[in-house]
């Protein structure tokens, strides 16, 4: 088990780091039909992270209006990034969610969407065991990305900055226990098809890399999300997985679940790793917007 304060210190940054935010109008369209929509407006955003990297996000709200909750969108592991939050019955999460009252924040991981480089997404996969320390790097920097984040919101007017929340799919949960897990400015947070498994690690046995096993399984210590996930007590979690989810699996998912906070609400679907059906984003909107400090 990784020492608690070790953990603490190599994922904390320096605050001072300039922020140098950007933002700019970006249309809001209804993704079926491409047509403009009039009750929601958008932002897309820059702004500064750890070791020069520069964060890009959209944001979405209703306009007008006084400081409202936000909520922090961490897409999973697709080239698509901060545009793939569309849910099997084709409405954009982001849009509804910012219909509900929230401020969205949706962001481009490290590595994916806007931020994707030579190799990035490859990185990540279990096969990739020589690259298993940019992985580390790629993982923590993701963490170091979703606290600026928090920081940036905090230099917005139009942000309750008592009431952020997040969201997180897949590796938005990967990345995003250990965020709310570090970072308490964080007052909720809801997560979906996350777990704890060799399914996040490398197959290395009998390979060329067999001499860094060592290594490998202390690189997992330090970014799962089981390791952080008690560090969420106090604060409600809202955690959903899938019956028939064959990549992560049962047993990674009940892992994870088990390991989070109190309070926490659990629940589980008929479904797979990508049809998380609508009435569990729903249910975890109705979390969310319990707990952010107003009603959304």
């Amino acid at each position: 088990m990784i020492d608690e304060a070790l953990l603490r210190h190599l994922y904390r940054y320096d605050r001072s780091l300039p922020l140098l935010a950007t933002t700019e109008p970006e249309p809001t369209r209804d993704p079926v039909t491409r047509l403009l929509v009039d009750d929601l407006e958008s932002e897309r955003v820059t702004f500064g992270s750890t070791h020069d990297e520069r964060v890009v996000a959209v944001i979405t709200k209703q306009p007008g209006g006084g400081p409202r909750p936000a909520v922090i969108l961490q897409h999973g592991s697709t080239a698509m990034g901060r545009h793939s939050w569309m849910l099997p019955d084709r409405h954009p999460l982001h849009q509804l969610w910012a219909r509900r009252g929230f401020l969205t924040i949706a962001v481009d991981a490290y590595g994916f969407g806007s931020r994707e480089g030579p190799d990035n997404r490859g990185r990540l996969g279990p096969d990739r065991a020589d690259l298993m320390f940019r992985t580390r790097d790629a993982r923590i920097q993701a963490v170091q990305d979703l606290m600026r984040t928090v920081d940036y919101l905090h230099t917005r007017d139009d942000v309750a900055v008592g009431g952020i929340g997040y969201a997180g799919v897949s590796m938005g949960c990967r990345v995003g226990v250990p965020f709310v897990g570090l970072d308490e400015r964080v007052s909720a947070a809801a997560f979906f098809v996350g777990g704890s498994g060799p399914y996040a690690s490398w197959a290395i046995e009998g390979t060329e890399y067999a001499d860094l096993a060592e290594d490998s399984d202390r690189i997992f210590a330090l970014t799962d999300p089981l390791v952080f996930a008690p560090m969420t007590a106090g604060r409600p979690m809202f955690m959903v997985n899938g019956e028939q989810d064959v990549l992560v699996g049962r047993e990674a998912g009940e892992r994870l679940q088990a390991a989070l906070g109190e309070p926490n609400e659990l629940r589980w679907f008929d479904g797979g790793h990508g049809e998380t059906p609508r009435s569990m984003f729903d249910e975890a909107a109705d979390f969310l917007a319990s707990h952010l400090g107003r009603e959304a």
